[in-house]
C-alpha cells in the first residue's frame, strides 16, 4: 500500500515505524503528468514488496519542509532510505527503473549496500535526462533556499554525491 503523508510529523512517523523496512519517498504533485504516469507502477511494486518496503507518497506543494529536507527540484523524484541512510536516488518518469532500484534492495534477501559482483554500475546518473519534458516537471519555487537546516548531514553528503543537489 501507498501511504500518503501528511504532514512533517506524520512522515517522520511513518519513517520511524517503517523500522529496518527499505522505504520508498515519491515526491510529487496533483499537476505532474509525470507523476501521475508512473503512480500505478508505484502502487504495484507497492503491494509486491509490502512485506519488505513502506512506500510513502510526498505532495511537494502541501509538505514543502520535507521538500526542502530532500532538496527536490524536479518531479517525480524518488528517494530510497535504509536503516535511516538513502543508498538511491532518482528523477524521472522510469518505470523499469524504478521496478530495477526496488528489486535491487529488496528484492531477494539483500545485504543493502552490500553490492555483488553481478551488480553492474548504473551507466547513467541519477539526474541524467532530467530535463526532458516527458520525464519530469521542474519545481518553480521560491521557498527552497540554498542551506537546508533540517536535513541530516548524512542526507546531504549522500545527496550532493548522487548529483542531487546543486550548488
Amino acid at each position: 500500500m501507498v501511504y500518503l503523508v501528511q504532514s512533517k510529523d506524520d512522515f517522520d512517523q511513518q519513517v520511524t515505524d517503517a523500522g529496518d523496512k527499505l522505504i520508498l519517498i515519491d515526491f510529487y504533485a496533483n499537476w505532474c503528468g509525470p507523476c501521475k504516469i508512473i503512480s500505478p507502477k508505484l502502487e504495484e511494486l507497492a503491494q509486491q514488496y509490502a512485506d519488505r518496503a513502506v512506500v510513502l507518497k510526498v505532495n511537494v506543494d502541501e509538505n514543502e519542509e520535507i521538500t526542502i529536507r530532500y532538496n527536490v527540484t524536479s518531479l517525480p523524484t524518488f528517494v530510497f532510505i535504509k536503516t535511516g541512510t538513502v543508498v538511491d536516488c532518482f528523477v524521472g518518469c522510469n518505470s523499469e527503473k524504478l521496478a530495477k532500484t526496488m528489486e535491487k534492495y529488496v528484492g531477494s534477501e539483500c545485504d543493502c549496500g552490500q553490492g555483488t559482483d553481478d551488480d553492474e554500475p548504473d551507466s547513467q546518473t541519477p539526474l541524467e535526462g532530467a530535463n526532458s519534458d516527458n520525464n519530469v516537471c521542474a519545481i518553480n519555487s521560491n521557498f527552497i533556499e540554498s542551506e537546508q537546516p533540517d536535513a541530516p548531514d548524512d542526507v546531504i553528503d549522500t545527496m550532493e554525491q548522487e548529483g542531487v543537489m546543486e550548488n
